[in-house]
């Protein structure tokens, strides 16, 4: 007789920074998409130029403002979905890596969410979705951000210019999705990147950091308890007007302090922290200050409230310094890197995120604008679809795609391109 094996719970020294609902949250582990027949080598952006990069895969390049910037958009090598694409954002003569919103003239940046806009209003035409059956389709629309990490995984890993994905998930790509508890996640890395240990607690940071910001008309910090119930991402949000917001002016200027203020209050307590201002080179980390002494430090910053001062003394609590030998195991052992080496700097994704609209006759669902932080994630977004508040894409071991959706992508990404070139002229090579 085979006694029954009881599954042990994964031990993650990390969880006290989890509240104890973060254990219930309704994700998806694997959610495979299908693959380019012949993909390219995977391998990081290293080229002295994007086009030496991307070559092929740039379906168009257009100008964006006066200083010479260009957007390219581009076919991803490993979409994230059959309905997707990429806005890669290059400066002059791409000597200049432009890594954030905070990077780019306001003009390109302008030009690069009116053209999300447009990718949202190209979905939502009942042409589109007929021709595509994207009703109930699910959007994200965002960005991730990490310049300083290069020794281990993180959100800007492949390529450290701004980009933007495009991403549109048909209903049926997600109506039989496997959805299970956080905390029956038993891969621990693969638990870390459906919600990093630090994503409540940095949305409480930066809300404490924001709340006497000023904002945009029709937009608000909203909560957890704001969310639908059907689901919806962790991280600090605020709701929009609506999609046409990216048209706006206010909203590249609304992204641009998001970031300023995010990169303020990291600076503030990297420094509480380390007692450093200094990037670490690759294979290194700051020393950490006694816990007291960072204690001490927090008490200095009036603007953090008393329950993100006493998370961040636990997060103290729960960092430790990383021997040389135990670097030089983690450089020959990138999984245990992303096991155990925190993120080099400041990380984040940005993006735009609505419950699907299964109805278009219901109204307009809300839109928010979330920020989501990350301490040891590997990935830099994990999407609310399905009803699960974050879900990881398998886009190695999915399905090859089919000749009718290599097709079908193919005519979605034209009619797309066809619509920006309606409004913008394209640039020369």
């Amino acid at each position: 007789m085979t006694a029954a094996t009881t599954r042990r719970p994964v031990v993650d020294r990390f969880t006290p920074l989890y509240p104890a609902s973060a254990m219930r949250l309704p994700v998806i582990p694997s959610l495979p998409m299908p693959r380019l027949p012949a993909p390219p080598p995977d391998v990081r952006n290293l080229s002295p130029h994007y086009r030496d990069h991307y070559g092929p895969h740039i379906l168009r390049e257009y100008p964006a403002g006066d200083s010479g910037g260009r957007i390219a958009v581009i076919d991803k090598a490993f979409p994230h979905s059959v309905y997707d694409l990429m806005l890669l954002a290059t400066i002059g003569d791409d000597r200049t890596i432009a890594s954030s919103v905070s990077d780019v003239p306001e003009a390109m940046l302008r030009t690069l969410l009116t053209f999300c806009g447009q990718f949202v209003r190209y979905v939502h035409a009942r042409s589109t979705q007929r021709r595509f059956a994207l009703d109930g389709a699910q959007l994200m629309i965002g960005t991730n951000y990490d310049p300083a990490t290069v020794d281990r995984d993180n959100g800007q890993w492949w390529d450290k210019r701004m980009h933007w994905h495009l991403n549109c998930w048909p209903a049926t790509v997600y109506r039989d999705a496997s959805i299970m508890p956080l905390g029956e996640v038993n891969d621990l890395n693969r638990r870390r990147a459906l919600v990093d240990p630090i994503a409540y607690l940095a949305a409480q940071i930066m809300h404490d950091a924001f709340r006497t910001q000023p904002l945009p008309a029709g937009c608000r910090l909203v909560g957890e308890a704001d969310m639908p119930c059907d689901g919806g991402p962790v991280g600090f949000k605020i709701t929009v007007p609506g999609w046409d917001f990216l048209h706006n002016a206010a909203c590249a200027r609304l992204l641009v302090h998001l970031h300023d203020v995010a990169a303020g209050a990291y600076a503030q307590l990297r420094q509480c922290f380390t007692g450093s201002l200094a990037a670490s080179p690759p294979w290194t980390r700051p020393g950490l200050l006694p816990p007291g002494q960072v204690a001490a430090n927090l008490d200095d910053l009036a603007w953090l409230s008393e329950p993100s001062r006493r998370g961040l003394v636990v997060l103290r609590s729960l960092l430790r310094d990383v021997t040389a030998g135990e670097m030089d195991l983690m450089r020959a052992d990138m999984t245990l890197a992303n096991r155990c080496l925190t993120l080099a700097g400041l990380d984040y994704h940005l993006g735009f995120w609505s419950p699907p609209q299964p109805d278009s006759s219901r109204g307009h669902p809300p839109v928010y604008l979330v920020m989501q932080f990350k301490l040891l994630s590997a990935i830099g977004s994990s999407p609310a679809i399905a009803g699960g508040v974050a879900s990881i894409l398998d886009r190695f071991h999915g399905p090859t795609m089919s000749a009718q959706q290599t097709h079908l992508r193919r005519q979605f990404q034209d009619r797309f391109l066809a619509l920006l070139d309606c409004h913008t002229p394209q640039a020369a090579p």
